[in-house]
């Protein structure tokens, strides 16, 4: 029996002999552009997004002082403050009331504009409902860029 030699280093069905080189070179490719996609997005930073939205008081009480039904309070100071995922106050933020008939001391719908501080304070308010139970104050912040946050709803109890 004669076995006779074959050359196989030019020989693309040479079998395993040119697997691990040109394994190793894509490796070695896929982990540099690996390495210079993560090193381009590590350069990134999260857009600026509203994260939390509070209020002072956390609730509000009404009362009926008259007995005809209707609970309200005519004297309802609300501070609402904005921040964003830093925690950092957010300037400029649009801050609008809704539900449970707020409304400004001549009627008009309450919104307005934080300040640099992240903080807008409506004053003068009045809040009604008719009859006993739990309402809510839905508030929404919102400013170009952030989004918009209506997570937020502050109990109004009359009692």
């Amino acid at each position: 029996m004669r076995f006779s030699r074959k050359r196989i280093s030019g020989d693309r069905e040479g079998g395993i002999e040119g697997l691990p080189l040109q394994l190793m070179i894509m490796v070695i490719i896929a982990g540099l552009g690996t390495a210079v996609l993560v090193g381009w997005m590590g350069g990134l930073s999260a857009p600026q997004a509203i994260s939390s939205v509070g209020a002072s008081p956390s609730e509000v009480l009404l009362t009926d002082t008259d007995g005809d039904g209707t609970f309200e309070n005519e004297s309802v100071t609300i501070t609402i403050v904005v921040r964003d995922q830093n925690g950092d106050a957010v300037e400029g933020a649009s801050v609008v009331l809704d539900g449970c008939n707020v409304r400004t001391a001549d009627g008009a719908l309450v919104y307005g504009t934080t300040g640099t501080d992240g903080k807008a304070t409506f004053t003068g308010l009045t809040v009604s409902s008719s009859g006993n139970g739990i309402g809510f104050i839905t508030v929404t912040a919102a400013k170009g860029g952030m989004g918009t946050d209506s997570s937020l709803q502050i109990p109004v109890i009359s009692r």
